[in-house]
């Protein structure tokens, strides 16, 4: 930060930032300072001298000279004759003449070899803000004693050097946190909360995350780490009344919420967008498309501009468009990235090791997998006949892959064949595509799951009877269908029937996992599978070893065919009971994948691979959090250990990509600071007190369940308007009215002055001599390496006189007022005198007429002999010239209609 009395801190830090990354960029190199001035304007490079620090001096260079590297002073060549010594500075030759090729050469007169990536001048890793209009103040109300300090909470231990680093930057900028997990984002985005909630009076600040368990992780950290009063925080969900939503809104300053909910409140007006000043997003890379996080950034942002944004993830995502995308809708302006190999996370960071087992279908795939190819042979040679899926295995057909055949058939060869065609594809693409989740089942997840959807599929065609699809009735006709539903049917009757290789690794793993450990060990296991039929058959597996393993299942809010979700109070409970050592083994789906914090997970299982490096990485972070974990991985041979590998590829380049931060282009215009520039906050490193009503309770700060009363009903719907909007009707003359500042600048005038300006002196509005060399030295001249030294010199008058006298086309830059005011002016210069002077006498042929004066009187009121002025010359016979004119127009007219009226009677 300056301390000049300029309000140009945000120039001083660009400045600052671009000298950083000039001297970085040049120390990787090993180029010394001086080096920036020796760049070219074309882009030419300078060979690199050698350059040793003062206790590496080779011995053998200790004699030489500290100019020995340096090239030869080149002799400046004028090819017009010799130079004029006596000219001043100002009027140097502006020519550009060719240079002097100078080579750079080692002790032993071999040349010194150039690198061709060093860069001339430091890439610029951001834009730079300098030349953004000046912020307007923030309309929140500031506690501007409070900002003078913002506090760093030490009630957790050691400071973190990355987490303190973060915090600061985050207080006044537009932040997106990458970590990895387990590194204290949660103490980060309350710590932030924490300064905002001094910072202001009554501004709001909400904390929105995916799930309510994650909710519930931050409002722990907010009341028992940087102490932020229960009294003045609520946690809203869609269950809650709106009434009493609407006086949690108009009472409370924090809110902690789902992205859902707090979009539901700011749609129906229940929230003043204008009131929030701090908005922390959790797993913030979900921020794409039409997501809620998406969609609140930009409704707020439509009526303040005044609100800060906070991001919080571990993977900001598997692709350059999908980070771009999420810098855009937040509106980011500085990134904070972290990796496993960063530096100062290092110490931080425990071992995880991953361990991949690839296993084989058993003899009863193979079986299965036979009969159902049998089954679907038919169909899939329908595609095949118009070279769809040509000489595919029906096994390995996937929703995805068919949609995309369908799209492209469609697009391009389907367009020219006969309408029946269209129809029979059209349903032997819907019945392959209901079909291809449970092929996905029965490869990856087990024959369990794979029988119970086929089941569903066969129910449903045989209720529909002869109305069904007759593609269906024959796949489930099918003798091969017949007899592979048959078998499956009494291998599920069977006690010690495993569905699938997968089933007994994990068993082996977990069961191997406890026993290691020993008995009563505080040790826990998370099992991830994708599709919650498989996650229900793994839980029973597991149960069957009790009381070693004990297993439940954590699934999300939505009900299933075979059984229903689990509701916010029930996933938060079972969180708990994880925690608390109820069981030991959590078969989580996708909603556990996110932002779980237990630290007594040494173990993760994931039961199938994704290719989505976020969700692999998002169930990895989920172990050695507080000491090193273990990562298991089941992948069938083949399609899903390919799949693993390329996620992982996947997200080692993305890392090394976002790390590298130039590829992205930050929303400076979008992050305003919000504090005012006068105000400088100075850390405050201290113990916070956790107030007592914050250890009382320890339940969520959820509104009490009452009933709304009776007379109180929903509130109206309210729209906010963003200031200085106008609002109500206006009709078009209101608008067809000029404007009070037209009216303003119309009657504006320039005042009228008693007495005219002193003439300054002369030296007073010159530059000096030592002035003039300045001016030379910092704007003029230009040094380059070229033999003739360029300069700039003030803009000539009299070059281009046509080209000066009119406006330009130009681009985005549109011409000043200034310019403006200039081209008019030396456009007046370039006519010619004859076409200034006004016409007179009998040059002027205007038809005006000049009021005669009336003779002057003396004191006793007789006129003056010869003082009758008449009209000026020529004037008496304009007006008679112009009076018979006139009368002959007259006439010809009234003949004219003679006529036409002569004509209509005949």
């Amino acid at each position: 930060m300056d301390v000049d009395e300029f309000d140009d801190d945000i120039a001083d830090e660009d400045f600052i930032q671009a000298f950083e990354q000039s001297s970085s960029s040049h120390s990787r190199g090993g180029l010394s300072a001086g080096a920036l001035h020796s760049s070219t304007a074309n882009g030419s490079k300078r060979p690199q001298l050698p350059q040793f620090p003062d206790h590496a001096v080779p011995p053998e260079l200790q004699d030489l000279p500290s100019d020995a590297f340096s090239s030869p002073e080149p002799v400046r060549q004028n090819p017009s004759g010799p130079r004029d010594t006596a000219r001043p500075p100002a009027k140097r030759s502006l020519e550009r003449t060719s240079s002097t090729s100078y080579r750079q050469t080692t002790l032993w007169g071999t040349q010194l070899a150039e690198e061709p990536s060093q860069q001339s001048q430091p890439a610029a890793a951001r834009g730079f803000r300098a030349d953004l209009p000046r912020e307007e103040p923030s309309h929140h109300e500031l506690d501007r004693e409070a900002m003078a300090t913002w506090v760093y909470p030490t009630n957790v231990g050691a400071i973190r050097d990355y987490q303190f680093s973060i915090v600061k930057n985050s207080l006044f900028n537009n932040t997106l946190v990458a970590l990895p997990t387990g590194l204290g984002k949660t103490f980060i985005a309350a710590t932030v909360m924490l300064n905002f909630y001094r910072w202001t009076k009554s501004a709001k600040i909400v904390f929105v995350a995916p799930t309510k368990p994650l909710v519930a992780q931050q409002v722990e950290a907010c009341y028992n780490i940087v102490g932020i009063p229960r009294s003045d925080t609520t946690l809203l969900t869609g269950d809650i009344p709106p009434a009493l939503r609407v006086e949690e809104w108009q009472t409370r300053r924090v809110f902690f919420m789902t992205p859902q909910t707090l979009l539901n409140d700011l749609s129906h007006g229940y929230a003043d967008p204008k009131s929030i000043a701090l908005l922390v997003i959790d797993e913030a890379h979900r921020a794409v498309g039409e997501y809620a996080y998406a969609k609140v950034a930009k409704l707020i942002r439509r009526f303040s501009k005044s609100m800060r944004v906070l991001a919080l993830t571990a993977t900001p995502g598997s692709k350059i468009e999908t980070v771009q995308e999420v810098i855009d809708n937040l509106g980011i302006s500085h990134c904070e990235i972290r990796t496993e190999d960063s530096i100062d996370i290092r110490q931080y960071v425990h071992q995880r090791n991953i361990e991949p087992i690839v296993l084989d279908p058993s003899d009863e795939m193979n079986l299965v997998s036979e009969l159902f190819t049998e089954a679907l042979k038919p169909l899939v040679d329908k595609l095949s006949a118009q070279n769809i899926y040509y000489g595919r295995n029906p096994m390995a057909l996937t929703a995805y892959g068919l949609m995309q055949a369908q799209r492209e058939w469609f697009a391009t060869r389907g367009q020219h064949v006969n309408q029946g065609v269209q129809f029979m594809m059209r349903a032997v693409f819907s019945v392959l595509t209901s079909l291809a989740h449970s092929i996905k089942l029965f490869n990856f997840h087990g024959m369990k799951p794979f029988y119970d959807n086929l089941v569903d599929f066969r129910s449903e065609q045989e209720g529909k009877g002869e109305k069904g699809s007759k593609y269906k009735r024959q796949i489930i006709e099918h003798p091969s269908f017949q007899d592979m539903m048959g078998k499956l049917s009494t291998w599920m009757k069977r006690d010690g029937f495993v569905g699938h290789p997968k089933l007994t690794a994990l068993a082996d793993c977990v069961l191997n996992h406890f026993m290691d450990r020993g008995e009563g060990s505080a040790t826990r296991v998370i099992v991830f599978s994708e599709y919650r039929d498989s996650a229900e058959e793994i839980v029973r597996m597991l149960n069957k070893h009790q009381p070693l393993v004990k297993a439940s299942v954590f699934v999300g809010q939505a009900d299933g065919k075979r059984g229903e979700g689990m509701k916010q109070a029930q996933q938060i409970q079972t969180i708990n009971k994880f925690k608390n050592g109820d069981f030991n083994v959590l078969v989580a789906t996708s909603i556990g994948e996110e932002g779980l914090d237990i630290g007594q997970v040494d173990l993760i299982v994931c039961y199938d691979a994704s290719a989505s490096p976020i969700r692999m990485l998002q169930r990895m972070g989920r172990t050695g959090r507080k000491r090193a974990g273990n990562i298991t991985l089941l992948l069938m041979r083949g399609k899903e250990e390919d799949q693993f590998a390329k996620s992982k590829d996947s997200y080692e380049k993305m890392q090394q990509l976002i790390c590298e931060g130039s590829r992205f282009n930050f929303r400076f215009d979008l992050s305003t600071r919000i504090v005012p520039r006068d105000v400088r906050p100075e850390v405050d490193k201290r113990h916070v007190d956790i107030p007592i009503e914050n250890t009382q309770d320890g339940s969520l700060p959820e509104p009490r369940k009452r009933r709304v009363p009776p007379g109180k009903k929903k509130p109206p719907k309210k729209f906010h308007m963003p200031d200085g909007v106008e609002t109500g009707f206006r009709t078009v003359s209101h608008y067809m009215k000029p404007t009070p500042k037209a009216n303003a600048a119309r009657r504006r005038r320039d005042p009228e002055l008693d007495e005219l300006a002193e003439v300054p002196d002369l030296e007073t509005v010159v530059l000096t001599g030592e002035e003039l060399r300045e001016l030379n030295r910092c704007y003029r001249d230009l040094p380059f390496n070229h033999s003739v030294v360029e300069e700039t010199d003030m803009p000539s008058m009299i070059s281009h006189p046509q080209s000066q006298r009119r406006l330009q086309p130009v681009g985005r830059v549109k011409h000043g007022n200034h310019t403006r005011r200039c081209v008019k002016a030396l456009g007046k210069m370039g006519l010619r005198p004859d076409e200034l002077v006004r016409p007179c006498r009998e040059k002027d042929t205007s038809n005006f007429r000049e009021i005669p004066v009336r003779p002057f009187v003396h004191s006793d009121g007789e006129p003056e002999s010869g003082n009758n002025v008449e009209p000026a010359w020529g004037v008496k016979e304009q007006r008679a010239g112009g009076t018979a004119a006139m009368a002959g127009h007259k006439r010809k007219k009234m003949s004219q209609v003679t006529v036409r009226r002569e004509d209509s009677e005949r």
